[in-house]
């Protein structure tokens, strides 16, 4: 009979294990780190057994390993020192002149997306049909969005008409809910340029019917807040702080990468370097609507 083997991992060990897996990982996802960590264990102590460390290609995956590791402590070490530099002075300054992106505004959004219509299996449509078809349906569906508006800056609720809109398009099996209406905490940050309306909005006011490529959006602001740089808990200050720290990281990162890019390699072995991607080259994404007929 074999003896009992044991091995304990003191609090201390495991907590050096945690800072180099996750740092300040919550409570309720330690254990789960644990468990992961154990069977790393079990698992390593397994492969010793069999002797795969004795395998010739073993200390070349070290080395791959070490490289990986090498280059995730740089990134971290760079940010820490470019975060460091950031002075209160600049934070203070940046929110002065910017004050537009510490708006913010929770809305109720009324949404009626462009859902291109299903092909008949039966009928094959040419391009031009297809198109024309799409032409129509845009129009119905303009015509539709406009009505629902109207409805909207009369007064009546978002979610009947956000159900309307669902049926009308056959979108999201024509139901909706509280949290297809809802959304809270907008900022500049978040949106593109169509959506910027709702920022100047004050509790109660509705933009106009917005046309995006995705469909035709109405917002309802119900809040709006200018978040302070001691708020929550220092939150825009620390986002300002990372903004820099970012910005200079990605400098830092830039010059690493340029000195990587003056690598020589041997075209003969490798091929030769695929030239750059052709400018607006990607197809249009699927639904975007189609232009309206002159």
């Amino acid at each position: 009979m074999q003896p009992e083997c044991k091995t304990v991992i003191t609090r201390a060990q495991f907590e050096k294990v945690l800072e180099a897996l996750k740092p300040n990982a919550p409570q309720a996802i330690r254990r789960s780190l644990a468990n992961t960590y154990v069977q790393l264990l079990v698992k390593s102590h397994e492969a010793l057994k069999m002797g795969l460390d004795k395998d010739p290609d073993f200390a070349d995956r070290l080395e791959v390993l070490r490289l990986t590791v090498d280059h995730s402590a740089l990134d971290e070490e760079l940010k820490r020192q470019e975060s460091a530099k950031i002075t209160d002075k600049q934070v203070d300054d940046y929110y002065r002149d910017h004050p537009d992106e510490f708006v913010q505004v929770d809305v109720q959004r009324l949404f009626v997306p462009w859902y291109e219509p299903e092909d008949d299996p039966n009928k094959k449509l040419t391009p031009a049909e297809k198109l024309q078809r799409d032409r129509a349906w845009q129009k119905q569906l303009k015509a539709e969005a406009e009505r629902l508006y109207a409805r909207a800056v009369a007064g009546e609720d978002f979610l009947p008409l956000q159900i309307e809109a669902y049926q009308f398009t056959g979108a999201n099996n024509g139901t909706a809910t509280e949290g297809d209406i809802t959304v809270p905490r907008q900022r500049k940050m978040m949106l593109d340029q169509a959506m910027m309306p709702m920022l100047d909005l004050q509790p109660g006011q509705m933009t106009k019917l917005i046309t995006d490529d995705n469909g035709y959006y109405v917002f309802k602001a119900t809040k709006r807040e200018v978040l302070t740089l001691e708020g929550y808990g220092g939150y825009a200050r620390k986002e300002i702080r990372k903004k820099f720290a970012d910005e200079a990281y990605a400098k830092d990162k830039a010059a690493l990468e340029q000195e990587a890019a003056a690598a020589n390699f041997n075209d003969s072995y490798f091929g030769p370097p695929r030239p750059p991607a052709p400018q607006g080259a990607a197809a249009n994404p699927a639904g975007v609507m189609p232009p309206e007929e002159n």
